[in-house]
């Protein structure tokens, strides 16, 4: 039984282990870079935090401007409907306009209602996917900084 030996030079061996040390160890310029980014991007999370909590507030403020303009109009539908017209067959002309106003405010105000409710789910799934795609971008981060 014969033993077969290779030789191999050490010297490539010990320049791929000297350039893996300084991968390791990183350089001062992109450790700074690195800081950098993660510091835009903390900040670029606390703006978009903020912006998220506004239009909530925002959304929560018309939708009761929006019920305040539903009671408005009710209030004056009962008051419109209580005003007899007198010894007329013909409704007043101004009665009319009155009328039409109050089914155009009506109309705005469903209308109101229906852009709230989108806009609702909207702010709901953008702050939902906010946190499902967080944290992809953060184990990106954490490779980069490994190499």
């Amino acid at each position: 039984m014969v033993e077969e030996y290779e030789v191999v030079p050490i010297t490539p061996l010990r320049k791929i282990e000297k350039r893996l040390e300084k991968m390791e160890q990183g350089s001062p310029g992109y450790n700074a870079v690195l800081r950098d980014l993660t510091e835009m991007m903390k900040e670029n999370q606390k703006v978009v935090d903020n912006l998220v909590n506004t239009n909530s507030e925002l959304i929560s403020n018309i939708g009761t401007l929006s019920e305040k303009l539903g009671e408005l109009t009710k209030k004056f539908d009962d008051f419109m409907d209580s005003i007899e017209v007198a010894e007329t067959s013909e409704e007043p002309e101004e009665f009319k306009t009155l009328k039409e106003q109050n089914k155009k405010l009506e109309d705005t105000n469903q209308e109101l209602s229906d852009r709230l409710k989108k806009l609702e789910k909207r702010t709901k799934m953008a702050a939902l996917s906010r946190y499902y795609y967080q944290r992809p971008q953060q184990q990106g981060s954490q490779k980069g900084g490994q190499y």
